[in-house]
């Protein structure tokens, strides 16, 4: 198990995100986003003890906002709080995981069939552009596996459905460690993001069958995830 938490290597890019800090109106808000990004990007693993210390100093603020962020995050299932040892990104089984991704796959599915009757020409054109963006990104995980994330957020957004969207959230961020297994390799990468090309193929044609390609495209990530486990 890894402890702490990653320190910049150079002082312009800690004074870049203070100056965030000092920026953003909501402190906590930015606190768990950070938090998050670090997870995303595989800088905090499951398990990993989150040394509240280091990351205050990093972002130039008091211990108490990051605990409360670190709060935020826990009522979110993302991170847990053991007893007289501190605060861990969770951990979650395969078989929690299978069932979470089932539950994906249903939420990603109707988002699909909703937003194949409201989206728009203009926000299928910035969805291509992402895809392209996801291409060149494939070489690298720690490139793709980012904007593989946004790219999905921005596919439940087209549902116009704010609930839809943050149960999807809630669900995907669970679910971090074993969604970045699943896309170590290339070719897994090329795989989703030609699954990507084809959802907006459907999406501009106002197909409702949107949202079976998107139900599959989780269920096809399930199997990765599944695979990479060894289950």
């Amino acid at each position: 198990m890894r402890v702490g938490v990653p320190m910049p290597e150079h002082t312009e890019a800690m004074s870049a995100l203070q100056r965030r800090v000092a920026e953003r109106p909501s402190l906590l808000g930015l606190i768990a986003e950070e938090l998050e990004r670090m997870i995303i990007t595989g800088a905090l693993k499951g398990g990993d003890r989150i040394n509240e210390s280091a990351l205050a100093l990093r972002l130039g603020v008091s211990r108490g906002p990051v605990r409360e962020a670190c709060r935020q995050l826990e009522r979110g299932r993302l991170v847990e709080f053991r007893t007289n040892r501190g605060m861990f990104v969770r951990e979650i089984s395969i078989d929690e995981a299978a069932q979470l991704y089932d539950i994906r796959a249903g939420l990603f599915g109707l988002a699909g069939r909703l937003a194949a009757e409201r989206v728009t020409p203009e926000q299928v054109a910035e969805l291509r552009k992402a895809v392209r963006r996801l291409e060149k990104a494939i070489p690298k995980v720690d490139d793709y596996y980012p904007g593989n994330v946004d790219l999905h957020r921005e596919l439940v957004a087209l549902s116009s459905n704010p609930r839809l969207c943050q149960l999807y959230d809630d669900i995907s961020k669970e679910l971090h460690l074993f969604r970045r297994h699943g896309l170590e390799t290339a070719t897994a990468r090329r795989t989703s993001n030609a699954q990507h090309a084809e959802i907006l193929d459907r999406l501009a044609a106002g197909d409702t069958a949107a949202g079976t390609l998107m139900e599959a495209h989780i269920r096809s990530g399930k199997e990765r995830m599944l695979a990479a486990s060894g289950d």
